[in-house]
């Protein structure tokens, strides 16, 4: 029998830092405030055996008033791989989704969801076969996340060869640009990245769900952010925001402007993100999603990286009774509303 163990908001960024596959959404200061901005509250759980922590997940809870009982949401969890060990085995991982289920579907009468992370070096088809075994079905309310994971324990010419010829050529002309790099915290350069943001965002027409609002206002050390802004002849072109969390670094939000594009600021400020974790000691550097279909030309540019394709896929358990009808139906319901 696994024990779980609630863990203090004070301690989770320690516990949270020993295992490889720690990304920025089970982070403190991320878990804690997407908890807080869909009127959830966060848990912070380990589970031990033998008093030896083998998993660990930053959960959100939100119960339906009156109720008491509603959807527990894991993103990017629970933490398997530990940094000193192995990541588990099948047998492993159906225990420790066995145990969740127990906790909070069987003891707390919730619906349970949750989504691995994508980094991490996750066996996809083991995890699924371990989420089937215990009693997890796909979560078809819940979307998949996919992305392109670069390595970085290649040196940097060899994630140059690695490069697609066309990203590479481009990169090149970009070099050659007169390009200067601007780097600096959230308090020094949000205001000139999000004027680059609101530009490209009025001439697309897109809204993302979480803004980089929400991450500018993020306060807390575990997942520091950093800015970079191409400029040339006092002129900002384009900038992207990373994220560092455990040994993964990840592009959260990028805009290039007309000029920028034309000298195709947009590969040079990837390029200098890339290095820069790189420099810091990250592992992976995550390029922050691709969806084809919605947006064909950032996965192509993505995509051409030649990184690691990555596909973390949401699964659900349920209680037993009627409550889950209720909450799935609530769901529905707010889903529609929100459509109207």
């Amino acid at each position: 029998m696994l024990a779980i163990r609630t863990v203090s908001e004070d301690d989770w960024p320690e516990v949270a830092s020993g295992f490889a596959d720690l990304t920025f959404e089970q982070s403190l200061t991320y878990a804690r405030a997407a908890a807080v901005r869909i009127g959830a509250r966060a848990e912070y759980l380990l589970l031990e055996e033998a008093r030896q922590p083998i998993a660990a997940a930053a959960v959100r809870i939100k119960t339906v008033p009156g109720l008491g009982r509603g959807i527990v949401w894991i993103a990017s969890g629970p933490l398997l791989n530990p940094v000193d060990g192995p990541a588990p085995g099948k047998e492993r991982v159906s225990a420790i989704l066995d145990r969740l289920r127990e906790e909070f579907c069987d003891r707390q009468g919730h619906i349970l969801r949750l989504r691995p992370a994508g980094v991490g070096a996750h066996d996809r088809q083991l995890f699924a076969e371990a989420a089937t075994q215990s009693g997890f079905a796909p979560a078809v309310r819940t979307p998949s996340y996919a992305s392109i994971a670069i390595d970085l324990a290649r040196d940097r010419d060899a994630l140059m060869r690695d490069l697609n010829g066309k990203w590479r050529t481009d990169l090149r002309y970009a070099l050659k640009s007169g390009l200067t790099l601007e780097a600096g915290g959230v308090t020094d350069l949000s205001g000139r990245f999000l004027k680059l943001y609101e530009e490209v965002q009025g001439a697309k027409g897109f809204r993302p769900d979480v803004t980089p609002e929400f991450h500018f206002a993020l306060s807390g050390q575990d997942f520091p952010r950093e800015i970079l802004i191409a400029t040339k002849e006092g002129i900002d072109l384009a900038g992207i925001v990373t994220g560092t969390a455990g040994q993964t670094a990840t592009y959260l939000f990028g805009a290039t402007g007309a000029e920028g594009r034309r000298l195709k600021a947009g590969y040079f400020l990837t390029w200098e993100g890339v290095g820069r974790a790189q420099s810091r000691g990250s592992r992976w550097y995550d390029l922050g999603g691709v969806d084809p279909k919605a947006n064909p030309d950032v996965a192509r540019f993505k995509t051409r990286m030649n990184g690691r394709a990555i596909l973390a896929e949401p699964f659900e358990a349920q209680p037993n009774g009627p409550v889950p009808h209720v909450i799935s139906g609530l769901e529905a319901l707010r889903a529609h509303l929100r459509r109207r």
